[in-house]
Formats: structure tokens, sequence, C-alpha cells
């Protein structure tokens, strides 16, 4: 059965805040991180900006028609290894995140001496259903990368698709 109702304005507004408040959290938390501290908080406040993301391509995904063919590629595949990461957090309950052994650049505080990031997929539990193209995405984009930074190129993202005419986000912009 087809859902004939689009999403309410408001409540993707309400979701892209929700998104930029818990980056906001996330980069709060991250900073707690150090080589003998994991990050349990980190890892929640990095799980809720993946739910965030992923709730809000799922909606441009089933609701806007020029979504698959004129959104960014780059961002699309990039919230596909997000969905991945979210998917193994939720459904694997594995610790998606790591630290680095030192500073990643570009840093934007150089007192960090630890980088959050993307834990490699192989260090993970497998999961129940394979999904490839995430996977591929996950492994292509996000593995092994600072978190702080991919979650500020799916604001950019994000921010494309409030710009992009007939994007399901560009009518949050319109009142």
């Amino acid at each position: 059965m087809t859902n004939t109702l689009q999403p309410d304005p408001e409540m993707l507004g309400a979701a892209m805040i929700g998104y930029y408040q818990a980056v906001q959290r996330f980069l709060r938390d991250a900073t707690r991180v150090t080589e003998h501290n994991d990050g349990f908080v980190a890892l929640a406040s990095a799980t809720e900006c993946l739910f965030w993301a992923c709730s809000l391509e799922e909606q441009m995904r089933d609701n806007d028609p020029t979504y698959l063919s004129d959104a960014d590629n780059y961002g699309r595949r990039l919230i596909q290894g997000a969905r991945w990461a979210r998917n193994q957090a939720t459904h694997q309950l594995a610790f998606v995140i790591a630290h680095s052994d030192g500073p990643q650049y570009p840093q934007p505080d150089p007192e960090t001496l630890v980088e959050v990031v993307w834990r490699p997929a192989d260090e993970m539990p497998a999961p129940n259903r394979e999904h490839r193209n995430q996977r591929e995405a996950y492994d292509q984009f996000l593995a092994g990368r600072p978190v702080r930074i991919t979650f500020d190129y799916i604001k950019g993202f994000f921010a494309s698709e409030q710009n992009r005419p007939g994007s399901l986000l560009n009518r949050t912009t319109q009142a």
C-alpha cells in the first residue's frame, strides 16, 4: 500500500533541528573521549545523529519524486553508509565508533589528541541482513574517517537539499 500522505513540513523542520542539535551534542561528547575512555556518551549522540539523518533521508527518498534524479549523489551515498552504521548500532548493538591513535586534520582544536572515527566494518558483528550498497558506501565514505567530518558533510547535504528546487526539504523553508 502506497502512502499518499505527504510528510508534515513542520515535522521535517523539527527533524532537521533534531539532527543539528544531535551533532552539537556529539561534538561536545567527542571532546570527552580519551585513549582510556572509549566514549559511550559519544556513541549515544553519534547514534542519535545517524537516526535523524536516516529518518530525513528516508522521507526524501519515499516522498520526493525528484530525489533520486536530482539530489547530490555523493550526499545520497554518504547517507547510505550512515544507514549501514545506524543499522549496526541498533540491530547488532555494535560500537560503531572508535578513537584514532592521534589527531586527524583538519582539526578544529589543536589540543585534541584523540579523534573519534568510524570503526572498520570488519571489526563489528556481521549484520543479520546484509545490504551490499550500504556496506560499500560505509567502507568507501565512513570507515576509519573522523565522525565529525561525516556529520559536517551530511549537514552540507541537507543544506543543499533545502536549497534545491523541488526538494522535500525545500518546503520546510517556505512559510
